[in-house]
């Protein structure tokens, strides 16, 4: 598990860095201009990678933060779905198991090993002779712990909405710090060229800051209610078991089985 997890996390990484790439690469390309012949000098505005690399340290760490966030983001949809919570089928197939006193194959089902459900249904079968409360209460524990390792592993995405914005805070003023000497240098406000480079650092990086930011932060929410969602599927199919397996008088025999 642990080692699948890892080679998640890579793969994860090496696309989070082939997107940007093919991402400067586009924006670099497309905003190249063509100098026409017997024309005076034309000033080519310059592109959004010579804009990226203008920003130098903070762009660069704006850079990875956005990395890892897409990274986190990616491990999430690989891994965040309902077969690793509440598979469907996996209920039915358990209560005609149950039905048919067939316990052992309950406990060693391929499917039991796989999600949060199956693992429950093992514990609920090798205890049946618990009470139904104590039987709720282990229930209750290993869906408690695991969704809450789910709702973990989409922490990183807050933190990257974040301090995205703050390093972004911190261009801009590092920007402005560097526009307001560049003037006391030149001993004139006439010139708006002397500020325009300081002024380009700190807009860039509040952009940059911003536009990793906002989408983290959605990615961020939207994995929060979908683990919820799973949460409360969850729920209502472990008290249907419950409900089923020990609380129903003609199957209480089948506990001291």
């Amino acid at each position: 598990m642990r080692t699948s997890n890892i080679k998640m996390h890579v793969l994860a990484i090496l696309l989070g860095l082939g997107f940007i790439v093919c991402l400067f690469t586009i924006s670099y390309g497309q905003t190249q201009t063509a100098r026409p012949e017997n024309e005076a000098e034309i000033i080519v505005p310059s592109s959004m990678w010579d804009k990226i690399k203008s920003t130098g340290l903070t762009g660069f760490v704006l850079i990875l933060v956005s990395i890892t966030g897409l990274s986190y983001a990616l491990e999430r949809l690989f891994n965040l779905r309902q077969d690793k919570i509440a598979p469907n089928g996996l209920l039915e197939s358990s209560q005609e198991l149950w039905k048919n006193r067939q316990f052992e194959q309950l406990v060693n089902e391929p499917g039991s090993h796989n999600s949060t459900f199956g693992r429950i249904i093992r514990t609920l079968v090798k205890n049946r002779h618990c009470s139904a409360a104590d039987l709720s209460m282990m229930a209750g524990d290993i869906s408690s712990r695991e969704l809450k390792i789910q709702m973990q592993r989409a922490y990183p995405l807050a933190v990257v909405a974040t301090i995205s914005p703050l390093l972004g805070l911190m261009g801009t003023v590092i920007g402005m710090i560097s526009a307001f000497d560049a003037v006391a240098h030149a001993n004139t406000m006439g010139d708006p060229s002397i500020m325009a480079e300081s002024i380009s650092y700190a807009l860039v990086t509040t952009a940059m800051g911003l536009i990793i930011a906002v989408p983290a932060l959605v990615l961020y929410h939207f994995f929060r209610i979908r683990t919820h969602s799973f949460a409360l599927l969850l729920e209502e199919r472990v008290n249907q078991l419950i409900d089923d397996w020990f609380m129903n008088g003609e199957d209480q025999h089948a506990r001291h089985i």
